[in-house]
Formats: C-alpha cells, structure tokens, sequence
C-alpha cells in the first residue's frame, strides 16, 4: 500500500478511536520523544489528525492533560519500583529502588518531568498517586528494624534523594557525568548507613 493511503488509513483509524487513553498516550510519547514543553493541546490534535476543540470530549485543557501524565508517570514508576524490588531485602531493595527509579526517567524523561508540572497537593488523585510511591519505597524499607513513623520519613527522604538526582541527571545537572553510576550508589550506600542508626 502507498504510504501516502496508509497514513491517511492510519490517521483516520486514530479519529474514530480517539479517547482519553489514546490522548493521554500520544502525549506521553511526544514528551519523551521532544520533552514536555513540546506536548499542547494544538501538538496532539495535528498529531491526531483532528482539530483541537475535538480533544475537548477528552480533556478539560492543557492543565488537565498535564496531571494525566503525571498520574501515568507515578504509576508507571511504581511498576518499575515494584518489579525490581521483588523479594529483596534491606540494602538490595534500596538499590533495586534506585536503579529502577534511574532507569525509569532515563527510558521515559518526557513524561517524568510531568511530575513537575503539576502540585503535589491539592489535588486527591495526584496525591493518592504520590502516596502510592512513598508505599512502595517503604515495603522496600521493611528489612530495617523501624517504627512505621519512622520508615514513612525515610521512605520520604528517600523519594526526595533519587528524585533530586535523577532530575539532575535528566536535565544534565551532575558536575561529573561520567560517573553518575557510581555517584547513584554512593548515594544509596551514604542512605543505607545512615538508616542503619536509626534502628532499634
């Protein structure tokens, strides 16, 4: 088939189906493709082969679409959490948690910026989502002797630590690129030290 017909076959596929989901979506991938300043209401539509007050039936606007993303970044990001921790114990998880934190912004830094965009607090979903990271990142914390109070602020400061470095990273921040492996597991090894003080 020319490829002329076949995008317009495609284009016209994506119309009929057209939902909140497959909204949510192209704007994840031209984020991670050309960064979250590229993602507008105007960018999806053309995308979509659609005008843009069609997007509409889907989103409220551009502030709406943004906290979609950012609710998609954290959930995702709990699936990587989740998947690399798996049944590790005590410094392992730790460093489970991070490379799997490093490796999700590094493969999706697009849509990880989303989580900038939007307050974490004021909005329920949002903050039921961020809370859902701060679990994960506790459960990998259970291996230590710690009160739950104190394991929630660890799991606190730990989310602070890998979202701090990771951002740097992603946005060419760290004074010595060529060693961001080894500064990630400095950090971990500085967290699981200092943690260790704090059991009982």
């Amino acid at each position: 088939m020319d490829l002329q017909i076949l995008s317009s076959v495609l284009m016209s596929d994506i119309r009929q189906r057209l939902s909140r989901a497959i909204v949510v979506e192209m704007a994840a991938v031209v984020a991670d493709a050309e960064g979250i300043d590229a993602v507008t209401l105007q960018r999806i539509a053309n995308d979509a082969g659609v005008k843009q007050p069609a997007l509409y039936r889907h989103v409220s606007g551009i502030e709406e679409l943004r906290m979609l993303l950012s609710l998609r970044a954290r959930d995702e990001l709990v699936r990587y959490l989740e998947t690399a921790i798996g049944d590790s114990h005590r410094d392992e998880a730790v460093l489970s948690a991070a490379r799997a934190w490093q490796k999700f912004v590094r493969e999706h830094p697009g849509l990880y910026s989303a989580t900038d965009r939007v307050p974490s607090v004021g909005d329920p979903d949002i903050e039921a989502s961020l809370s859902r990271v701060v679990i994960t990142l506790s459960n990998a914390l259970a291996g230590y002797r710690l009160t739950d109070d104190v394991r929630a602020h660890c799991a606190r400061s730990l989310r602070s630590a890998l979202h701090g470095f990771c951002v740097l990273e992603k946005d060419h921040g760290h004074p010595e690129p060529q060693a961001i492996d080894a500064g990630l597991n400095n950090l971990v090894e500085l967290f699981c030290r200092g943690i260790e003080t704090l059991e009982n």
